[in-house]
């Protein structure tokens, strides 16, 4: 019993991140490039790269994780991969997804939606010489106008502007002077 008490308050004493199980050599960080947001994570026996499109990720949109794994030796690793995302600050994964490589593909690609806006963590996890997860946490902007709606008005503003301009080329009429 004095055994259990001394180690939980030794692991009280940890880091907040020690204590969550957040290892630094087991996250990524997803860095915004033309693409999307991309990430690149490595250990001594594989490299995980990636990328998260599109860039900014949005609310209520449809999002496209796609992920290489290549082992530094041996054969290539043709197991699936499970891709999870869930709200930074919540337990339990709010969408995952197990994913196979198709045939004659490099990678591994899932989409998703995501309803609300905040932080999220990404997880990507498979079992090579063993079981292994690595994390990232990236942003989702609100979701705002849905996109054909920016057409309806941009093509209505350029109707409009092309009306104006043809009235006042070719609609007026001058007044003959008395």
């Amino acid at each position: 019993m004095f055994l259990s008490a001394y180690l939980a308050i030794l692991s009280s004493q940890f880091p907040v991140d020690a204590r969550a199980g957040e290892n630094k050599l087991t996250q990524f960080e997803l860095k915004v490039n033309p693409n999307g947001l991309a990430f690149e994570w490595a250990d001594t026996e594989e490299s995980l790269r990636g990328q998260v499109t599109p860039q900014p990720v949005r609310a209520g949109r449809s999002l496209t994780i796609s992920a290489v794994l290549q082992p530094f030796a041996g054969p290539d690793f043709d197991g699936p991969l499970t891709f999870s995302v869930r709200p930074l600050n919540e337990l339990g994964s709010t969408w995952t997804q197990t994913v196979s490589r198709k045939k004659g593909e490099r990678g591994w690609v899932a989409e998703v939606t995501l309803p609300e806006p905040g932080e999220y963590r990404l997880e990507i996890s498979w079992s090579s010489t063993h079981h292994k997860v690595v994390r990232g946490v990236f942003p989702v902007s609100p979701g705002g106008l849905p996109g054909w709606v920016t057409w309806v008005v941009g093509g209505a503003a350029i109707l409009i502007g092309l009306s104006i301009g043809l009235w006042i080329l070719f609609g007026r009429k001058e007044s003959d002077s008395h």
